[in-house]
């Protein structure tokens, strides 16, 4: 899985839990706010003018926990822009502060390539736009979308109306549901799949400490699954979670 559908899936799962736990998705800016008083975030909506907003639409401040939100928005858009900043809680762990300076609009040129991305896009700017596909989905997830259009045959109009959503939004998350390969996050996951024990020399490489050696190891072997084991032993260690730095070349490794 990439990034985005990493994105994409927990924010599906954290509107199946907010779902579950009794808050009407059709009413966006409330079933957020919920969601951010169930991780004690306070709210506040604000002029534009607002200091705090530091010339932005939102922002999010992680020692003060609280979200500030320009109050002259839709209420769509505001729901929008408090999902932004849950966004960067649940991804990222929420230890810094964010501005969203402009909620990104869908324009229907999300499947641009890899190298594209790169290339268009700035470090910064991937992240946040990371965070505007998991403010999406956790309001409009695809598989309400799809469920909605193809089970109940409402028309993207009707999705709109009964979602309280604007249609361009709702057109872009039901082509998502549409036309993108579905990823089965028991598939993807590697909490799902049963892990195979470590052998005698890849236990011996996870528990090397001290200093710094290179391990070499051909494809198939298992090196993922012993970067894992070590990181969770210096973990078990007391090392600082900050001071460890993984670098991979993979997104399956990514993900792992």
């Amino acid at each position: 899985m990439d990034a985005a559908e990493i994105a994409r899936q927990a924010a599906a799962r954290l509107h199946s839990q907010a779902v579950a736990a009794g808050h009407n998705p059709g009413l966006p800016l409330a079933f957020a706010m919920a969601e951010a008083d169930r991780r004690n975030l306070e709210v506040y909506f604000v002029a534009p003018e607002h200091p705090g907003l530091k010339g932005g639409e939102a922002s999010f401040d992680h020692q003060a926990a609280h979200i500030l939100v320009v109050k002259d928005a839709t209420e769509f858009q505001r729901a929008l822009l408090i999902a932004h900043e849950i966004g960067h809680v649940v991804l990222e762990g929420g230890d810094r502060d964010d501005v969203v300076n402009h909620f990104d609009q869908p324009n229907f040129t999300e499947a641009m390539s890899a190298a594209e991305r790169v290339v268009d896009y700035s470090r910064r700017e991937r992240r946040e736009v990371r965070m505007d596909l998991f403010a999406r989905e956790f309001l409009l997830p695809r598989t309400l979308l799809r469920g909605l259009y193809l089970d109940q045959s409402l028309s993207r109009q009707d999705i709109a109306s009964r979602q309280k959503a604007p249609l361009e939004i709702v057109t872009q998350q039901l082509l998502d549901a549409l036309l993108l390969p579905e990823i089965s996050p028991s598939l993807s996951s590697t909490e799902a799949k049963p892990e195979k024990p470590l052998d005698r020399s890849q236990t011996a490489a996870a528990a090397k400490r001290g200093h710094a050696f290179q391990l070499q190891a051909g494809p198939g072997t298992g090196k993922t699954q012993t970067l894992v084991h070590h990181i969770d032993g210096l973990l078990h260690d007391g090392v600082a979670p900050e001071s460890i730095l993984a670098l991979t070349f993979s997104n399956k490794a990514a993900a792992d």
